[in-house]
């Protein structure tokens, strides 16, 4: 009786994949090798299609739902949230591409000043990781899952949110995947997927991402240690101080909240604590006689 009842619940448990893809134009328009990055995103997205289709059909149950990293902020592409069938199931994969493509359509009209030409990838990832979990409270036994499709480099400013979100998918048992098309590694998505149990990877060859998607990412979390899967060297671990965002290996913490900052600070500029302990103070140099 038990096992009938396991392979039941086998048979019907399905997953959930949340796509949060890049559209940022900034950097897809940048020109890489003399060529415009422009036809970069248009490959990525139809790649990013197949591969969604192909999770879409591997069990009747699975769910899907495809998030923009857009400048300044991050929308829903698949499924409308305003609609009336809001799950993203199996069912639904032919509405997909039409869908995709007509968001990003609306998208492309909004235009794009200095203040917010950053990508929001922590929107993203908040946007994603909410839907989750609204999620697991419906089906218990759902076994979701991230995949970031980034091409912009981190911005330093959404360090903090960024890890919140890690440290959030983390308690949740929610691995993070990461496709990096950017110039430089992402240290951000680095730390994401090694402290969640994700794969990180950055193609070399943006021509053959249909390839990557489905050798690498189409199979789930269990499925994954039965197969010879890309692993990762070394991940970047340094933090960014919480003063002018920049890179640290070493740095001075607040004894109350964990800030960090590169320079000492008398009064925490996140809690207000006031720090009781000294600057270090230069050494002076003695003149030679």
């Amino acid at each position: 009786m038990d096992g009938s009842t396991s392979a039941l619940s086998s048979e019907t448990q399905g997953g959930l994949l949340v796509v949060v893809i890049d559209t940022n134009p900034v950097h897809w328009m940048r020109h890489v090798a003399g060529q415009p990055r422009e036809f970069g995103l248009k490959h990525a997205i139809e790649s990013m299609l197949l591969y969604v289709n192909a999770y879409l059909l591997l069990h009747r149950n699975n769910r899907l739902v495809i998030l923009a990293a857009h400048t300044g902020k991050s929308v829903f592409l698949f499924p409308d949230p305003e609609g009336t069938n809001r799950n993203g199931t199996a069912e639904q994969f032919a509405k997909v591409k039409e869908q995709v493509w007509r968001k990003l359509l609306e998208l492309s009209e909004t235009p794009v000043t200095e203040g917010n030409a950053n990508t929001s990838l922590s929107a993203g990832l908040s946007l994603a990781l909410c839907f989750i979990n609204r999620a697991m409270n419906e089906q218990r036994d759902l076994r979701p899952r991230i995949l970031s499709i980034q091409a912009s480099p981190d911005f330093a400013a959404q360090y903090i949110s960024i890890m919140n979100c890690i440290f959030s998918a983390q308690k949740k048992h929610v691995p993070i995947d990461a496709c990096v098309l950017s110039d430089e590694p992402s240290s951000f998505l680095q730390q994401a997927a090694y402290l969640t149990g994700g794969i990180y990877f950055k193609p070399r060859d943006v021509d053959g991402l249909v390839q990557y998607f489905l050798t690498i990412w189409l199979a789930d979390t269990s499925t994954r240690a039965l197969l010879k899967l890309p692993s990762q060297g070394s991940v970047d671990f340094r933090a960014m101080c919480f003063c002018h965002k920049k890179t640290i290996a070493t740095a001075f913490v607040c004894p109350v909240c964990l800030s960090l900052f590169c320079e000492f600070q008398p009064i925490c500029s996140t809690c207000g604590i006031r720090s009781h302990i000294a600057p270090p103070r230069r050494k002076r140099v003695r003149p030679t006689t």
